[in-house]
């Protein structure tokens, strides 16, 4: 089925299903005493191992991926304004950071495209790190807790700072756009809230109102974050024919690989054809494109 008709109903355009047993407090360590860990981001770069895209980005898609973050932000605005809404999603609070994020391929080259002209050792910790989600993906894509698993594990976003900021927050895909909450941070870490007892568990309780879910997450701002997803997609789909959507970091690595780059000027054949290769198509979390 493709992920343009999914129903989504109980979690943010961050996984294509939405894990069951530790919503998204499965996201992260302690955001209060963790740093994202350093990889080996520095030695790939001065071996000069990050790939550049050969190809600009399509400037149509380009401005799509724009509008639609456009688009996002100011409906978002408007409804926290009207709700008289103050997140306290802030610079250093990354909980979310280590969900499996999902994205169409024109966001992940608006992302790459970005990194590659301007900040080349956060590319190379996505080359790093690239590899890794991929093989598996490979290996879990069926298992239905697969997303709640990985989120439990605590694998940083490569995008993070040590302070625990996205380096690319201005290019940010709508998925980790749309996720916010108005309640305190500390729900956010994984196990937080499935873990809460007596009166804590009141408290935290007591807190919700209609318009939070899943758990205390805003429920509009994600709702709107996955309809303007699906239709950046549709005009993919028009623009070039086809969108491959898979998770943010693996789609961005892929792009600079050469055999990804020479299928996708090949059409939707040859771009099956290498993702099927890997092993990345089907089952319940795997890659799709059509």
């Amino acid at each position: 089925m493709s992920p343009l008709s999914r129903s989504q109903t109980k979690s943010p355009v961050r996984g294509l299903q939405p894990p069951q047993s530790a919503p998204l407090s499965a996201l992260n360590g302690s955001v209060a005493n963790k740093k994202p860990r350093k990889g080996i981001a520095s030695t790939l770069l001065v071996l000069g191992f990050v790939k550049v895209s050969s190809k600009p980005m399509n400037a149509v898609l380009r401005q799509a991926v724009i509008k639609a973050h456009g688009q996002l932000e100011r409906r978002t605005a408007a409804y926290l304004g009207e709700r008289r809404v103050r997140v306290s999603c802030g610079k250093g609070c990354f909980a979310c950071c280590s969900a499996w994020v999902v994205v169409g391929l024109a966001e992940a080259e608006y992302l790459r495209e970005a990194l590659e002209a301007s900040q080349p050792e956060v590319l190379a910790r996505v080359e790093a790190e690239g590899p890794k989600r991929l093989r598996r993906l490979a290996q879990q894509k069926n298992r239905p807790d697969f997303p709640t698993l990985y989120f439990l594990e605590d694998n940083p976003c490569p995008l993070l700072t040590p302070e625990g900021a996205c380096s690319a927050h201005a290019y940010r895909p709508l998925a980790c756009r749309g996720v916010l909450t108005n309640l305190s941070p500390r729900y956010c870490a994984p196990g937080v809230v499935p873990a809460l007892r007596g009166r804590e568990k009141d408290t935290y309780l007591g807190q919700l109102e209609p318009w939070h879910g899943p758990e205390h997450y805003l429920k509009l701002p994600w709702q709107l974050s996955e309809r303007t997803a699906q239709k950046l997609w549709a005009t993919e789909q028009q623009v070039r024919g086809f969108t491959v959507i898979g998770e943010l970091v693996g789609l961005m690595y892929l792009l600079g690989q050469p055999d990804f780059r020479a299928a996708l000027q090949n059409g939707l054949a040859a771009t099956l054809k290498v993702l099927r290769g890997r092993r990345l198509l089907g089952g319940q979390f795997g890659f799709w494109a059509g």
